[in-house]
């Protein structure tokens, strides 16, 4: 099954995801009320952090370093939901924020060494990590959506499409990566299903940060107008 050269894509998706840390932190710089940009960047950073760590692992890589790139991973998805917890009620203590994002990852790797010391013939480890971040991007995804009640941003709905569609690749990645370990599917089409995958992931992650970059630029204006009716004042005044 040929085209998509898990590798190449894998570098091609840490240079997308290192591009939108990049722009999302550009766009709140200059918006600094941009919902969850500040977060999203933090959130990319991590997960292309983990993704160095996942690209350049061997076969002889220490469980260490398979953990920590990991763990990165989750905690980029968690600090991507609670900011957008955040935004949604900026009354949430940033303490409450960084501990969450803890107690997240501190549950993955917990469930992650009991999954790998497990030894069994589907890779625990793996279908781990994939419902860690799939549950974590879809409580993204939930929050971005539910802030239509509070503010009726529309470009909620990108950035809500975008994060689903993330959590949805990586449930496929790790039924994907169960079935292969129960022989239901062969090591090349396995390959095949993780190319896709990344190519997914990185499209998803550009739809995620051009719906934060109009959210930001949407929620932008709007506090603008405001700011000059009330500078205005009435009618008839």
């Amino acid at each position: 099954m040929g085209g998509l050269h898990p590798e190449t894509l894998q570098l091609v998706s840490l240079i997308v995801t290192l591009v939108s840390a990049g722009v999302s932190a550009v766009t709140w710089y200059s918006h600094r009320g941009g919902p969850g940009l500040r977060g999203w960047a933090m959130a990319l950073l991590l997960g292309a952090a983990g993704a160095l760590l996942h690209a350049i692992r061997g076969p002889d890589s220490s469980f260490r370093v398979i953990v920590l790139g990991d763990a990165l991973l989750v905690a980029g998805f968690a600090t991507m939901w609670m900011s957008m917890r955040r935004f949604n009620d900026p009354r949430l203590a940033i303490e409450v924020v960084a501990i969450a994002i803890g107690a997240a990852t501190s549950l993955f790797v917990a469930l992650f060494t009991l999954a790998w010391q497990a030894g069994t013939a589907a890779p625990l480890h793996s279908i781990v990590l994939s419902l860690f971040i799939f549950i974590l991007a879809m409580l993204a995804a939930w929050e971005t959506w539910r802030g239509r009640q509070l503010d009726r941003l529309q470009s909620r709905i990108v950035a809500a499409v975008g994060l689903t569609g993330i959590a949805v690749t990586r449930l496929i990645r790790g039924a994907m990566a169960s079935l292969a370990g129960l022989e239901v599917v062969d090591a090349e089409t396995r390959l095949a299903a993780a190319g896709y995958s990344i190519y997914a992931t990185s499209v998803f992650i550009l739809i995620v940060t051009f719906g934060l970059v109009l959210m930001a630029s949407e929620r932008f204006e709007r506090q603008s107008a405001l700011l000059t009716e009330g500078q205005q004042g009435p009618p008839g005044a």
